[in-house]
């Protein structure tokens, strides 16, 4: 999902206003093509471990067929088509990013891209973690609060936190779910 914050955290990078940023594979064929920032200026690594792990969240959109649809057929069809490994190669070749172990097992896999290795290495550690239905509003309460406090120097970590939780708790209290006291 690609919005203004993300757009904001891009541009700070490839202004220099930041020095590493983190963000979905899929803008680091761009990053790497940049002429400021990209090529031999730029690198790329994977997701530090965690205190619980060392896990990296899969980013992208699925795919999906709608069960009522009049086109079910089609659609199944078209995603039988593009699971192949031929059209994934091609996907992968032109920017796309694909998991199928064809793709990714082939032997020149990981110098096909200045990024190869750590995607490699990130689908590896893929954990899937819970998803929310308000994700989406919950994304931009969180951007807009790491924004503020990284990017626009407003206040403290602290602070930025505690927003944030009452930014939540407010999203959860208006989709009826139950809110820990804090």
């Amino acid at each position: 999902m690609t919005n203004a914050y993300m757009q904001e955290g891009l541009d700070a990078f490839k202004s220099g206003q930041v020095a590493m940023q983190m963000n979905w594979f899929a803008f680091f064929p761009g990053l790497y093509k940049d002429p400021n920032v990209g090529g031999d200026k730029i690198g790329f690594f994977v997701n530090p471990a965690g205190p619980k792990g060392h896990f990296t969240q899969l980013g992208g959109q699925g795919i999906s067929v709608v069960a009522t649809s009049d086109h079910k057929d089609d659609a199944l069809a078209y995603i039988k088509w593009f699971a192949q490994p031929a059209v994934q190669q091609k996907w992968w070749q032109i920017g796309g990013y694909s998991a199928l172990k064809a793709v990714v097992d082939a032997p020149e896999f990981p110098k096909s891209a200045a990024f190869a290795p750590q995607f490699l290495e990130s689908m590896g550690i893929v954990k899937d973690f819970w998803a929310e239905p308000s994700y989406a509003q919950l994304l931009l309460d969180m951007q807009k609060r790491v924004h503020d406090y990284v990017v626009a120097d407003k206040g403290t970590a602290q602070q930025a936190l505690d927003l944030l939780v009452k930014d939540w708790t407010k999203v959860f209290k208006e989709q009826g779910k139950e809110v820990a006291s804090q």
